[in-house]
């Protein structure tokens, strides 16, 4: 006789469903009107109105938990990935317009976005520095559409600065979080009348997290790639856990850096870096072909599990109360904000005018903005943190919508997941 149906057995067969979709992607990627990150925000939307039980980070405890860990270990797997896909050695010259966009565009958009949170949508002070913070930065998981191909495809002067930009600037946008958090927790009064906590926040939460975490991601990235690549490591083994590698030295740098108050974001990124210039124009070079490809790997997973949760999101309520104000706002920071604030940090820079539009438009926004959120809620009292979160999961879908079908349009689209980075060399023989 048939059973009741228990809910989990329907999850599994969801998820399960979901990750086999995943395998479709490249033969249905030629199709400009396909946008799987769409899609499955609004299969979870179907399942929450059915009835599917869903996790709501609004009620706390251990939702927001789970919902701010689940998106901080997809944000470092993508940042991994990302800095082990850029072919492009960093320097001065050859990074340009990343420093650009870190210097100057996301300190405007940070800026405006606060400006109008709170002169304009009506939120606190605190809730409009959290949700500035938490938009500016380029997503590194849902930017994968626009940024560089796997090692050694080639790659651009747009994809190299969206892509470089994206791993960096989610580090770099923690401090502003840490100022939400402060303004929180002390409350705006205090934080005029004194200046105890502008020092420590400059001095330890700009100055000396950014520096933790660059130092010790460049310092366990050389350490891994030495082992990696000694006798005993998975480069002189036939690279059969290139996977396992990965996630081992991503957890690592993010690990040790935020055991010690550093930017573990940063660490990450920069822990891949330093792993491939060890091993560029050596015998060794190569095998970050098979830990990129690891890393895209799991970050397909964990982004269609988390993309069916934002669907349970809003379709459980999510954006109960929404105005227009919201919706309009969401669309000024998509078609406006972000794309004026990059180009006025391009301006002097010379490369074709379509590269430099499309390194301005495609700020795209994501999970890393879902991490911020929870995080924030998590160590502080927002009191109009429904609004924050409203405010952001438009932005999140207005930018799937709109980044994704323009990336298909324009740039020719990006498989979720990717395929066998040695297809070649199997059909070779």
């Amino acid at each position: 006789m048939w059973g009741t149906i228990d809910g989990r057995d329907v999850i599994y067969t969801i998820v399960g469903l979901a990750l086999f979709g995943l395998t479709l992607q490249p033969a249905l990627q030629r199709y400009k009107v396909f946008n799987l990150p769409l899609l499955y925000v609004l299969i979870g939307a179907a399942l929450s109105a059915a009835g599917m039980l869903h996790i709501d980070p609004l009620r706390g405890g251990w939702q927001s938990g789970v919902v701010e860990h689940a998106a901080e270990l997809i944000v470092i797997i993508s940042l991994a990935g990302a800095g082990l896909a850029i072919d492009t050695p960093a320097s001065w010259r050859r990074w340009n317009p990343t420093w650009r966009l870190l210097v100057v565009t996301m300190p405007l958009t940070i800026g405006a976005v606060a400006f109008l949170g709170s002169s304009w949508l009506g939120l606190s002070l605190p809730a409009a520095l959290l949700l500035a913070a938490a938009l500016a930065p380029t997503d590194p998981v849902l930017a994968r559409s626009v940024q560089v191909s796997p090692p050694g495809k080639g790659e651009t002067a747009m994809e190299v600065a969206l892509t470089a930009e994206a791993g960096l600037n989610d580090g770099l946008a923690f401090p502003f979080i840490y100022l939400a958090i402060h303004a929180a927790t002390l409350g705006v009064s205090q934080m005029v009348g004194g200046e105890a906590w502008l020092w420590s926040w400059i001095g330890f939460d700009v100055l000396y997290r950014v520096a933790a975490g660059v130092v010790v991601g460049i310092a366990v990235g050389w350490l891994i790639s030495r082992i990696i690549f000694s006798p005993i490591g998975d480069g002189s083994q036939g690279a059969w856990n290139a996977v396992v590698v990965i996630l081992s030295a991503t957890l690592i740098s993010y690990g040790v850096t935020e055991a010690i108050d550093g930017y573990g974001f940063l660490a990450v990124f920069c822990a891949t870096r330093s792993g491939r210039s060890r091993t560029r124009n050596t015998d060794d070079e190569g095998y970050e072909k098979y830990a990129h490809h690891g890393a895209e790997q799991l970050e397909a997973i964990l982004l269609a599990i988390l993309l069916l949760w934002l669907g349970t999101f809003v379709g459980a309520g999510a954006l109960s109360g929404l105005t227009w104000q919201e919706v309009a706002f969401a669309l000024l920071l998509i078609f406006i904000l972000r794309p004026l604030a990059g180009l006025l940090a391009l301006i002097g820079f010379d490369c074709p005018r379509f590269q430099r539009n499309s390194v301005a438009f495609f700020g795209i926004r994501g999970m890393g903005s879902v991490f911020y959120i929870a995080y924030a809620q998590n160590h502080a009292d927002f009191g109009d943190i429904d609004m924050v979160w409203r405010i952001a999961v438009v932005v999140i879908l207005v930018s799937i919508l709109v980044h994704g079908y323009a990336a298909n349009i324009f740039l020719g689209g990006e498989d979720l997941v990717e395929t066998h980075p040695y297809k070649e060399d199997t059909q070779d023989g």
